[in-house]
């Protein structure tokens, strides 16, 4: 994948990838510090809601928005009133605990260059509103997101992204961040890219469909000396994207992808864990797949976009240099693919996959190429084609049991449904 937002000092990239390893074994993994964040957002009592209208005329109103937020005190609420405000610049959320509701509301912005919003006050909310990104050429900076992510207690809630010069939703160096039902599509890089050892990401819910790479990926590069941790992707739906995997970990540790549904990847894996020197980006541990559907991967739909595949699996855990380890792999769902179901390529090692069910796979059903990673260190058992049991391949054990755990649920971020639309906060409210 063309991975990018290098070249930009600390606000590193917006895409992918990777060499070096790191295969800590999870008697290192992850512990979450603190608590859980309360649920209620935590607007002061006592300040009036900031009401913000578009204009009649249709004018820039970046200035003005960027007024009305940094004259916010810590805790209030602000409103986008419905309607389309022309936005020419990026703005930036500073205040703690602030709320930006803006339910019928519009961003346009006019500038591919400059054009995100950057939440960094810590426990600071973006809900509700919509924004329309412009560009035309992919482009590699912080500043061509949508939305920027760099403090710690930020939740982007129910909000609707279109289109976009670069990614999506960009976590960099967040802590205690919720990503949640948000709907992401057709940014020129990745849906929602979390990066710069950022930790404790809940990303749950979203939509994402027609992006030009991952459409939610984790990567962490060497070159930040920062390992993203503690990642929970659940509960999503992406499709559609011409180039890229649907949801991929590049570098990371303590990450669990559950109840996921992944179709309709053109040219690479549904779900990826890798580590790729191309990129200089760390290996992989500690990491749960679990009970996500994946189909429609690489499997002729939109075969002439132009773009070669990369003959990755449908479920892939792959090396360069690095390595990839403690990794399980259970219960997911598997049809349509036109390679392998699953494939284990490279350095990876101590991994699971069982309980797995597949159908109308063109390649081999499970594929293990790894390199001197002995048999009582890969196991396989329970799964299937076609609704007959598949023997434990070659090299694999038929029982056993890998210590990865995955994701550690209760350093999640409490999700403050209390901001959001009824309908929105029922559906979501799960943590």
């Amino acid at each position: 994948m063309k991975k990018s937002f290098r070249g930009v000092g600390p606000s590193t990239a917006v895409c992918l990838i990777c060499t070096a390893c790191f295969a800590a074994s999870p008697a290192g993994a992850y512990t979450p510090g603190g608590t859980r964040h309360a649920h209620p957002s935590r607007i002061a009592q006592g300040l009036p809601t900031v009401t913000v209208q578009p204009t009649a005329n249709g004018g820039d109103q970046a200035d003005a928005l960027q007024a009305a937020f940094d004259a916010l005190q810590p805790g209030q609420r602000l409103v986008l009133a419905p309607g389309r405000y022309v936005v020419g610049r990026s703005l930036t959320v500073s205040k703690a605990n602030v709320v930006i509701s803006g339910y019928g509301a519009t961003l346009a912005a006019t500038n591919p260059t400059d054009q995100t919003i950057v939440m960094s006050g810590s426990g600071s909310t973006l809900v509700g509103v919509t924004l329309v990104g412009t560009g035309t050429t992919r482009l590699t900076t912080p500043a061509s997101t949508k939305v920027e992510v760099t403090g710690t207690g930020v939740q982007v809630l129910g909000v609707t992204i279109q289109g976009g010069a670069s990614a999506g939703i960009f976590i960099f160096g967040g802590s205690n961040v919720a990503i949640v039902g948000n709907t992401v599509q057709a940014t020129l890089a990745d849906g929602i890219h979390t990066t710069y050892g950022s930790t404790n990401v809940l990303v749950r819910g979203n939509t994402v469909k027609g992006t030009g790479d991952d459409m939610i990926a984790v990567v962490s590069y060497q070159g930040d000396g920062r390992l993203n941790a503690n990642v929970l992707i659940d509960g999503n739906t992406v499709s559609g994207n011409y180039w890229g995997r649907g949801i991929s970990v590049v570098g990371g540790r303590t990450v669990t992808i559950s109840n996921n549904t992944v179709s309709g990847v053109q040219k690479a894996a549904g779900i990826l864990i890798a580590q790729e020197d191309g990129w200089n980006t760390y290996g992989v541990s500690d990491v749960v797949i679990e009970n996500n559907v994946v189909g429609a991967i690489q499997d002729g739909t939109n075969a002439n976009n132009g773009l070669q595949p990369t003959q990755q699996a449908a479920i892939e855990l792959d090396t360069w240099s690095g390595t990839v380890s403690y990794v399980v792999v259970k219960g997911n769902r598997v049809s349509g693919s036109g390679y392998a179901g699953f494939r284990a390529l490279g350095n990876v090692c101590h991994f699971a996959v069982t309980d797995t069910t597949l159908a109308s796979i063109a390649g081999t059903p499970v594929s293990l190429l790894t390199n001197n990673c002995p048999a009582a260190d890969i196991v396989a058992y329970g799964n299937s084609l076609g609704g007959v049991a598949l023997a434990p391949p070659v090299g694999a054990s038929p029982s056993g049991t890998i210590p990865a755990g995955g994701a550690v649920t209760s350093g999640m971020p409490a999700v403050r449904t209390n901001l959001m639309q009824a309908n929105g906060a029922s559906a979501l409210a799960r943590n």
